[in-house]
């Protein structure tokens, strides 16, 4: 351990005085990104974990196929095919549980990096596979780690990140889910499973070899009575900034959440503002898994097949629509800490539920046996248009969870998030082939818009804004509670 510190010291040194060097020369334009370089590193190393996740995803549709043909190395049965889809969100559960064991009793980056143990063993499950069995219990891992992720990532990326990038930040990890997601896409009909799982156990071995190198956070140790090293960590993470002013603030929002026990932690909630903010939190999150994340787009292939698509193959539109996905969750990463929270939740949910309309729409038409050949356009516009859920749907409840909760509450708060994810995950994915048998997909479809209406009035209503603001400064807004005005002033306050 004297080692691999004495090693980032020196590593800190040579790249401090490097970037030093460039900020005296280059255009003022170019000064603040280089002086909140560790920031965006940690986030590129943190987003590592999720892309290894997302292949875990993205490794569904094609070996599904593979395994319940008959000239596949082992054959399974279509029940056995239903419980590996399934598992991912039922292991979610579990990795909720023990994420939020870990941030309580550890600390946020120490957390994070445990993340990527179960991952591991999942990937050496898929390299030996010959049974059901051991992809069983791949994916009961790989949705542990997905799990343990949510409960952990946003607190970390949260009290390392500054109020100005801290939306951005938390967007770019959550947008290594989706990128993972179309390797895998990629990477599966193109070679051998034993293949894919070394790739896949590469890509995580990196991210556990590289992310100790990272410091804690400055919250780690202020938590412990550390002034000096949460000084140093203030300054390593933030070249910019006011050290001695952002201890101070780190100091009051750690001395605001300073209860212990379990038992102080649960009275607390009951405190109005931490009560709006579970409320919040749990609303939020129920709508991002009731939009269609979980059933639209994993049965998208299906539903491009039932809507009579032709000219492209189902295979090819779910590559094109999961990179337009990525897409939209860079633009998303840009734009949450420029336009605000608010407003990229409303544009996104206003495109979700025009998406989803628009499939409704292509099936009522075939119902009225129109030329599917014609009708073939607005399939393909539906899904590009549904993809910018990832830009405000996804993205902002989990940058809402890095910032709403007092120190002592977010292990709970991840863990409420988290679980809540993995319940209706579970739920959207096993309902919607039965659901679509009871009253078809345009109904159902309809059925979606219906809940997508509802987030949005929910989102202009109240959820509020924190772009821009310290973590004290949305303690003392949801203190408040209302938001509305309690923003207007302050902005013109600034």
């Amino acid at each position: 351990m004297r080692f691999i510190r004495k090693q980032n010291s020196c590593f800190s040194y040579y790249i401090d005085t490097l970037a030093s060097r460039i900020v005296i020369t280059s255009p003022e334009m170019f000064k603040t990104l280089l002086q909140i370089w560790p920031q965006w590193v940690a986030t590129l190393i943190a987003i590592l974990l999720p892309i290894s996740i997302g292949l875990a995803i993205g490794w569904t549709s094609p070996y599904l196929a593979l395994l319940t043909n008959e000239e596949s190395l082992f054959l399974i049965t279509s029940e056995e095919a239903s419980w590996i889809a399934s598992l991912l969100p039922l292991g979610r559960l579990l990795g909720a549980v023990v994420g939020s064991l870990c941030v309580a009793y550890l600390d946020s980056k120490t957390s994070l990096l445990l993340t990527g143990v179960p991952l591991i063993g999942g990937w050496i499950c898929i390299i030996f596979a010959d049974s059901a069995v051991l992809l069983y219990t791949f994916r009961i891992l790989s949705g542990m780690s997905m799990g343990m992720l949510f409960s952990c990532y946003p607190l970390y990326i949260g009290e390392i990140s500054m109020p100005s990038i801290r939306g951005a930040l938390v967007g770019l990890v959550i947008n290594g889910l989706p990128l993972g997601t179309l390797l895998g896409n990629i990477m599966g009909p193109k070679m051998s499973m034993m293949y894919f799982g070394i790739i896949s156990l590469v890509v995580t071995i990196c991210y556990l070899g590289t992310f100790p190198f990272l410091p804690q956070s400055p919250h780690y140790f202020v938590r412990r009575g550390d002034m000096e090293r949460a000084r140093k960590a203030i300054q390593w993470y933030n070249r910019k900034t006011d050290t001695r002013s952002e201890l101070e603030n780190v100091e009051l929002y750690v001395k605001s959440s300073s209860s212990v026990t379990v038992r102080e932690r649960l009275k607390r909630i009951k405190e109005p503002k931490n009560r709006r903010s579970f409320q919040m939190i749990i609303i939020l999150f129920i709508f991002m898994q009731l939009s269609g994340l979980n059933s639209i787009v994993f049965y998208m292939e299906i539903i491009v097949r039932e809507a009579m698509v032709t000219s492209i193959a189902p295979s090819t539109v779910v590559i094109i629509i999961s990179a337009a996905a990525i897409i939209c969750g860079w633009i998303g990463a840009f734009a949450i800490d420029r336009y605000g929270r608010r407003i990229l939740l409303a544009i996104s949910t206003i495109s979700v539920t025009i998406g989803i309309l628009l499939l409704a729409l292509h099936f009522w038409l075939l119902d009225y046996d129109y030329d599917p050949r014609n009708l073939e356009w607005l399939v393909i516009l539906a899904f590009l248009v549904f993809t910018l859920l990832f830009m405000g749907v996804v993205p902002v409840p989990t940058t809402m969870l890095s910032e709403l909760f007092q120190s002592d509450l977010k292990s709970l708060a991840g863990f409420v998030a988290s679980v809540t994810s993995a319940i209706f995950a579970f739920i959207a994915a096993k309902t919607y082939q039965p659901l679509v048998d009871i009253m078809s997909e345009q109904y159902l479809f309809c059925a979606y818009a219906v809940l997508m209406v509802g987030c949005l009035i929910y989102s202009m209503v109240k959820v509020p804004e924190t772009k821009g603001k310290t973590l004290q400064e949305i303690q003392d807004m949801m203190a408040i509670g209302n938001s509305g005005k309690t923003q207007k002033r302050n902005d013109d306050k600034a």
